[in-house]
């Protein structure tokens, strides 16, 4: 699926070179990320989210090319630097997962239940290919896909007010006043998936954008069983564009 993801994006960056395009456009965009890295549905073992929050600050910035092939249609390509995290708090049963125990020597495995806290605060660098339809001069859509690189990882947290079953749900019961986990190196280092925008021209370069990224690809490799479901970046952007054309 990657080999697959890369040659979109190749394709897309050779009809952007080579395609008999009436112009180019040129355009710096900047906003702010919302959103969480999060499994379609929610596991059985997350009984109640407590607190959800974005980052408060979770800045996109992007510098965007864009091929146009007649008077609508183009090909654009971008690069992108992205932080995108939350916090959440919830109320978890029976959640196999690894945790260092306050008083207890090395991390310990098993069946968590208890209070859960996790920060995630994750730095990449994306290309994004799309396709551009112009449909007025002050509205443009955009949709393609995104291959991302993971720079800065951060996935870490507490674990509290419960108790971890070693092993399996009927293991040895370990009190959890409180505990800690750190997964941020265990995390792909690659993601890619779907991205959709809409912008809407409100002063003369300046337009306003509403922008869409769902992964296809998970958090976590298949072979990390810390977490044992998948989980996958889910987030919008808000912001500005800013138009440079030939």
């Amino acid at each position: 699926m990657k080999k697959r993801i890369i040659g979109i994006c190749v394709a897309g960056l050779f009809c952007l070179t080579e395609a008999g395009a009436q112009s180019w456009d040129y355009k710096v965009n900047a906003g702010l990320n919302f959103g969480g890295s999060a499994p379609f549905s929610l596991p059985a073992e997350v009984r109640e989210i407590e607190q959800y929050s974005p980052n408060a600050f979770a800045p996109h910035l992007a510098l965007e090319a864009i091929r146009w092939i007649n008077e609508r249609w183009g090909v654009a390509a971008q690069i992108t630097w992205d932080h995108k995290g939350f916090t959440v708090r919830d109320r978890v049963k029976n959640l196999y997962t690894e945790i260092d125990i306050e008083g207890n020597s090395g991390a310990q495995t098993g069946n968590f239940t208890g209070k859960n806290t996790t920060e995630v605060h994750n730095i990449y660098f994306t290309l994004p290919v799309m396709a551009t339809y112009r449909g007025s001069n002050r509205w443009a859509s955009q949709a393609g896909f995104y291959f991302a690189y993971l720079y800065r990882p951060v996935f870490k947290g507490q674990a509290s007010d419960g108790y971890l079953r070693r092993g399996s749900p009927i293991g040895e019961k370990i009190n959890v006043p409180n505990a800690g986990f750190d997964f941020s190196k265990n995390q792909n280092r690659f993601d890619y998936g779907l991205i959709v925008a809409e912008e809407c021209r409100i002063y003369r370069n300046v337009a306003l954008r509403g922008q869409l990224t769902c992964a296809f690809h998970s958090l976590f490799p298949d072979q990390f069983k810390a977490i044992t479901f998948a989980m996958r970046n889910i987030y919008g952007t808000l912001g500005i564009s800013y138009q440079f054309s030939e």
